[in-house]
C-alpha cells in the first residue's frame, strides 16, 4: 500500500470519520474542538498562532507599562494595566491550549492512518478490522439498552471468540467480568485524556503483562579504565542496579446517564462516554502521579517529599524522593535565578528530552519574569508543533500541580520519560447497571494501572518557601 503524503492522510482519515468531533460540556478546556479536514487543521492552527503572537505582544507592552507605572508611583493606572494583563493573560492561554488541542488531533489522525497501513499488510487484515467494527456496532446497542441489547451482547461474544480465533487482544474475553471497550472509543478517551492531562505524553507508559512488573534503574554505569596492548586488565566495578515495581489500583469512572437519553437517536452516546470517562480518568490520574500514596493507586512524585541531597551523595537519597531547589522570594514567588538553578542542578544527560510542568496559575506568574538584559525568559510557540518554552525548554500546562505558596511544589523539570513509568495492566472494561437507579443507566468503566518514580536523578522540583 502506497504511503500517503500527510494532506492525503489528515483528509483521508477524516473522511473515515476514526475520531468523532466532541460536543458537550468540559472541564478542562474552555471551548470545544470539531472535526476537520486537513486543510482546516492547519488553518485553525495558523489562526490560533496569530492570536497568541498578537496577544503575546499586547502582554509584554501591557506588562512594562505596568511596571512603569508603579515605578512612577501611579497607582491607579497600575491597576487598569493589571486588569488589561489579566484579560491579555486568559486570551494567551485559551489559544495556546485550542493550538494544542488541534495539533493533538492531527497526530491522533496521523498515527490512525499509519496503523491501518501497517495492518493492511497483515494476513487476516481485512477480517479484523470487519470484526472490530461488529464488536464497536453491538458494543453501541449494549450501551443503549434497547430490546435487542440480549443480542447484542451474544454478539459482542461471538466477536470476541473470533478475535481470539484471529489472535489478537484488541477486545479480549472473559465477560463475566464487564465487556472490552472496543479499540476505536478507547483510543478516543486517550486522545482525550492527554487533551485534559500531559501525564501520558511526559511520563513513560508500558503495557504490563502481570502487576509484579518491575523496572531495573542503572544508578551509576559499570567503571573502566586504559591499558597497553599487552597489559593485565583489572576487574572494575558493576552497575548499581535499582529494582522499582509500580503499586497498582484500579481507576474507574462512574458516569450516568437517562434511559430516555439512550433512546434519543440524537444523543452520540460514543462521545457521551468518551468524554465523560476521560475527563474524570484524567484528572485522578493526573493526580495519583504528584501525590498519590500508593494504595491501591500509584506512588506519586512528591509522596515523598523531595529533599536537597544531591545525586551523588552518599548516602544516596530514597529512591522515591526527587531533589528540590528552593525559590526564596519576599513575598513568596518563582526568581527567575530559581529556575535558571532548577536546570542546572540536573544532570546534562537528563537535559536533553526535558521540559516544565506548572499549573496554569503558576503559567500566568512565569510569563511575567525577565532576565537582567529585560527579556521575558518566557515565549510562545509560534510555530505548528511548538510547544511554549520557558528559558529554551517546553512546558507542558498540568492543573494538579501545586500554586505558588508557603513550602509547595509548584514547578517540575527533567526527563519526565526516564523519572517516571506508568503500567497498564490490562485494556479498558465496562459493565452496565440499569438497576441501582430506577429511570437511569450507570456505567462502570475501569481500568487497572500502577505507577512508580523510576530514576529519581532525572528529575528536579522547585520548592517556594
Amino acid at each position: 500500500m502506497k504511503r500517503f503524503q500527510h494532506t492525503q492522510l489528515y483528509a483521508a482519515l477524516a473522511a473515515m470519520a476514526a475520531i468523532p468531533a466532541v460536543t458537550g460540556p468540559r472541564q478542562a478546556t474552555p471551548f470545544q474542538l470539531h472535526q476537520t479536514d486537513a486543510s482546516g487543521s492547519y488553518t485553525a492552527v495558523k489562526e490560533a498562532i496569530d492570536k497568541i503572537g498578537t496577544s503575546w505582544q499586547a502582554y509584554r507592552d501591557t506588562n512594562d507599562a505596568q511596571i512603569k507605572a508603579l515605578k512612577e508611583g501611579n497607582e491607579t493606572k497600575a491597576r487598569d494595566l493589571g486588569e488589561k494583563l489579566v484579560k491579555l493573560e486568559g486570551e494567551i492561554s485559551k489559544f495556546t491550549e485550542l493550538k494544542r488541542s488541534v495539533e493533538l488531533e492531527m497526530d491522533a489522525h496521523k498515527s490512525r492512518i499509519e496503523e491501518l497501513e501497517t495492518r493492511s499488510k497483515q494476513p487476516g487484515a481485512t477480517q479484523l478490522e470487519k470484526v472490530n467494527g461488529e464488536y464497536k456496532k453491538a458494543f453501541i446497542e449494549f450501551i443503549r439498552g434497547r430490546g435487542q441489547a440480549p443480542e447484542a451482547e451474544r454478539k459482542m461474544q461471538e466477536c470476541q471468540q473470533k478475535l481470539v480465533e484471529l489472535k489478537t487482544v484488541t477486545i479480549g474475553s472473559n465477560a463475566g467480568g464487564g465487556y472490552a471497550v472496543p479499540e476505536e472509543i478507547s483510543r478516543q478517551i486517550e486522545v482525550l485524556e492527554r487533551k485534559f492531562s500531559p501525564v501520558r505524553d511526559l511520563v513513560k507508559v508500558v503495557q504490563a503483562g502481570t502487576s509484579d512488573y518491575k523496572e531495573l534503574v542503572n544508578l551509576r554505569g559499570s567503571s573502566s579504565g586504559w591499558v597497553g596492548e599487552s597489559d593485565a586488565r583489572t576487574q572494575t566495578n558493576t552497575s548499581l542496579l535499582r529494582e522499582v515495581a509500580p503499586t497498582h489500583g484500579e481507576l474507574y469512572a462512574y458516569p450516568q446517564a437517562s434511559e430516555w437519553s439512550l433512546d434519543d437517536i440524537f444523543f452520540n452516546v460514543e462521545n457521551w462516554l468518551s468524554e465523560e470517562v476521560a475527563t474524570s480518568f484524567a484528572l485522578k490520574e493526573g493526580d495519583a502521579v504528584i501525590r498519590g500514596n500508593g494504595t491501591n493507586k500509584p506512588t506519586g512524585m512528591l509522596n515523598t517529599a523531595p529533599v536537597t541531597t544531591a545525586d551523588f551523595a552518599s548516602p544516596l537519597r530514597a529512591p522515591a524522593a526527587y531533589q528540590y531547589v528552593a525559590s526564596d522570594a519576599s513575598p513568596i514567588g518563582i526568581l527567575g535565578d530559581a529556575l535558571i538553578d532548577l536546570i542546572y542542578t540536573l544532570n546534562s544527560m537528563y537535559r536533553a528530552g526535558a521540559s516544565f510542568a506548572m499549573n496554569s496559575t503558576t503559567i500566568g506568574a512565569v510569563r511575567k519574569l525577565k532576565d537582567g538584559n529585560d527579556q521575558y525568559l518566557w515565549q510562545p510557540g509560534l510555530q505548528n508543533g511548538q510547544p511554549e518554552r520557558l528559558l529554551g525548554y517546553p512546558v507542558s500546562p498540568w492543573e494538579q500541580l501545586d500554586d505558588i505558596g508557603s513550602n509547595k511544589y509548584p514547578v517540575l523539570f527533567g526527563n519526565f520519560r526516564r523519572a517516571y513509568v506508568l503500567a497498564d495492566r490490562v485494556g479498558m472494561r465496562i459493565t452496565r447497571d440499569n438497576v441501582t437507579n430506577i429511570g437511569f443507566v450507570r456505567f462502570y468503566v475501569r481500568r487497572r494501572e500502577g505507577g512508580i518514580p523510576l530514576n529519581n536523578d532525572a528529575l528536579k522540583v522547585l520548592k517556594t518557601v
